[in-house]
């Protein structure tokens, strides 16, 4: 590995741990709207990563339980949660989201967070992650809003894939294009109630670049700002940001369609 690869792996592994990506604050937004805390919950995380999130949730909770597609990935999250002495605690497994390898009915809370785009069928990735969730649990989806102010990135990573260093730590072969309109079909289908749908990151632009700007934390309390503006005037532009979140109930007495 190069001394440029190694920076820019620290750099990723470091803004998992701090949870800088806007998708996972909006996933912390949505849990806390119904959860003062995760104490005694079962939560399992579909395309994890590295395990920034599940190494920051780890402490207090019964169990935690993240699967991703990448075999490094899922090393490299092994390794934090040892450095951070939650090893014990939180299962780490190699699967594939279209064939989810636990039982039903098994995780009070199932996070999937900017992964369904990756995933060639993500219908049935969705339908996988409905049949883990118990019932009355909880699943939180993000996805990237392809109608939003990320539309010329989100055009150019459909065209031409993520980014190579990207692709080095994590398997992101797969861009579907996602938008508020497509989600919903793909809700429509399954046995869910909507506890709540909201954005974030209403002045997007991409990582590197806000670094090198030196504008990440101008841009982001601009945004959230608009973030509560919009939620709390029921403003259409609510789900304008370049990453939609939605908090489902599974509900066993709803009929499929």
């Amino acid at each position: 590995m190069t001394d440029l690869s190694r920076s820019f792996s620290s750099e990723i592994i470091e803004d998992k741990l701090l949870l800088v990506d806007p998708w996972y604050q909006l996933v912390l937004k949505m849990l806390y709207s119904v959860f003062d805390d995760f104490k005694e919950q079962v939560v399992i995380e579909v395309g994890c990563g590295v395990g920034g999130f599940l190494v920051n949730i780890s402490k207090g909770l019964k169990e935690v339980v993240g699967l991703d597609v990448s075999l490094k990935a899922v090393h490299m999250a092994k390794d934090l949660a040892k450095r951070f002495g939650f090893y014990e605690k939180v299962n780490l497994v190699v699967g594939d989201a279209q064939f989810l390898p636990f039982r039903e009915n098994v995780g009070d809370i199932v996070v999937c967070s900017e992964t369904l785009e990756h995933v060639p069928d993500y219908e049935r990735a969705f339908d996988e992650l409905v049949r883990i969730t118990k019932s009355r649990g909880y699943l939180c989806l993000t996805i990237p809003n392809f109608l939003s102010t990320a539309f010329l990135e989100n055009s150019i990573l459909l065209l031409k894939g993520q980014p190579g260093y990207v692709k080095s730590q994590v398997c992101v072969e797969k861009e579907h294009v996602f938008h508020i309109f497509k989600l919903n079909r793909l809700l429509n289908r399954k046995k869910v109630k909507i506890v709540e749908f909201r954005s974030t990151d209403f002045l997007h632009l991409p990582p590197r670049v806000r670094k090198f700007l030196k504008v990440e934390w101008i841009l982001k309390i601009i945004s959230n700002k608009l973030e509560n503006f919009f939620d709390n005037h029921f403003s259409p532009l609510k789900l304008a940001g370049a990453n939609i979140g939605v908090l489902l109930r599974k509900d066993d007495s709803f009929k499929e369609l």
